[in-house]
C-alpha cells in the first residue's frame, strides 16, 4: 500500500475517532488510535490547515473538529442515503430468488433507480439499471408510487409530466389514471407485462418509512416466466424486503434528527474565527398487489 493511501486513510480515522467527543488531547488520540504522535501531529496540521481541525488558542495541545467536517457529508441526500441502506437487503433478497431487483426514487416526473441487483442474479438481462429513468405510467415502477402517493404529489407529478415531459411522457386521461390508483390499491402492487418475449416483465410495491412513502421496489423477470404462480411465490418477499427497506430509513432518520450532546452544540455554537463559515403505511394483509 503506497504511503498515499496510508495518509488518507489515517486522517480519516483520526476524523472518526475525534467526531465521538468534542476535545483531544495529542496523548489522547495516541491511545485510541494507535498512531505514533509524530504522525499525529503531522496529520493534524494538515486537517488544521484544510479547516477540518482546530486547535484551542486558551489549551495548547487540545484539538477539536470545526463545521467544516460537515462538508464531506453534504452530497449525501436522502436518497443516496436510502440506496446504501438498501443495498445488503436487496442483494440478499436476489441471492434467495435468483431474479433482480431495483429501488427507484422520484426525480421530477420520472422514477430512477437508485440501486439494482442486476449484477448480483443469474438472470439479469442487462449488466445493470442503475441511474435508469422510467416514465410514471408505463412503468410498474411509476404506477406502484404514483398509487400511493397523497394526492397533492399525485397532481404535481402529472403536472410536472405534462408541463416538462416529452409527448409520450403526458398523462392526460385522469379516467384511465384513477382506474391504475385504484387496481394498484387493491392489489397492493403495480404490474407492467412484456409486450414481446424481447422485454422483461416487473411488478412493483411502494417502500414505505415512518409514514413516508420513499420510492418503490420493482421485481423483473423474463416475459414467459411471469404467471400467477411466480406472482405469488415473489411477492411476499418483495414486499417484505421494501418494509425492511422502509424501516431502515426510518430509523436512519430518527437518528439523524437526534440532537447531538449539548457539550458538543455548545461548542459548534461558539464562534471560532478558524472556522468555515404523511400518511399511515398502508397494510399489506388488506390489498392485494399490483404491477408497474
Amino acid at each position: 500500500m503506497s504511503t498515499e493511501v496510508r495518509s488518507v486513510q489515517r486522517a480519516l480515522l483520526i476524523l472518526r475517532v475525534m467526531n465521538e467527543r468534542s476535545t483531544w488531547s495529542l496523548q489522547e488520540l495516541h491511545q485510541r488510535t494507535g498512531l505514533a504522535k509524530s504522525t499525529l501531529h503531522r496529520l493534524l496540521g494538515t486537517l488544521e490547515y484544510e479547516k477540518y481541525v482546530r486547535s484551542d488558542p486558551h489549551a495548547y495541545g487540545q484539538y477539536q473538529l470545526t463545521l467544516a467536517v460537515s462538508n464531506l457529508s453534504s452530497g449525501v441526500n436522502e436518497k443516496l442515503r436510502l440506496a446504501e441502506l438498501a443495498a445488503p437487503l436487496m442483494i440478499s433478497a436476489t441471492r434467495q430468488i435468483k431474479w433482480p431487483l431495483s429501488l427507484a426514487v422520484i426525480d421530477g416526473h420520472q422514477m430512477r433507480v437508485v440501486f439494482c441487483t442486476m449484477p448480483y442474479s443469474p438472470y439479469a438481462i442487462r449488466p445493470s439499471s442503475l441511474g435508469r429513468r422510467y416514465d410514471l405510467i408505463p412503468s410498474a415502477l411509476g404506477r406502484a408510487y404514483l398509487a400511493y402517493c397523497t394526492r397533492a404529489e399525485r397532481r404535481i407529478l402529472v403536472e410536472a409530466a405534462n408541463t416538462h415531459g416529452e409527448p409520450h411522457q403526458k398523462i392526460t386521461d385522469m379516467w384511465a389514471l384513477r382506474r391504475t390508483v385504484r387496481e394498484t390499491r387493491r392489489q397492493g402492487y403495480a404490474i407492467r407485462y412484456a409486450k414481446n418475449n424481447s422485454e422483461s416483465t416487473a411488478f412493483a410495491v411502494p417502500v414505505f418509512g415512518g409514514g413516508v412513502l420513499r420510492g418503490a421496489l420493482v421485481y423483473s423477470t423474463f416475459a414467459s416466466q411471469m404467471d400467477d404462480r411466480m406472482l405469488k411465490r415473489f411477492l411476499s418477499l418483495v414486499q417484505s424486503t421494501a418494509s425492511r427497506i422502509g424501516e431502515e430509513a426510518a430509523a436512519s432518520a430518527q437518528l439523524s434528527s437526534m440532537p447531538m450532546p449539548a457539550q458538543t452544540a455548545g461548542m459548534l455554537a461558539t464562534p471560532q474565527p478558524l472556522l468555515q463559515a404523511a400518511g399511515a403505511v398502508p397494510s399489506f394483509a388488506h390489498h392485494h398487489p399490483v404491477a408497474a
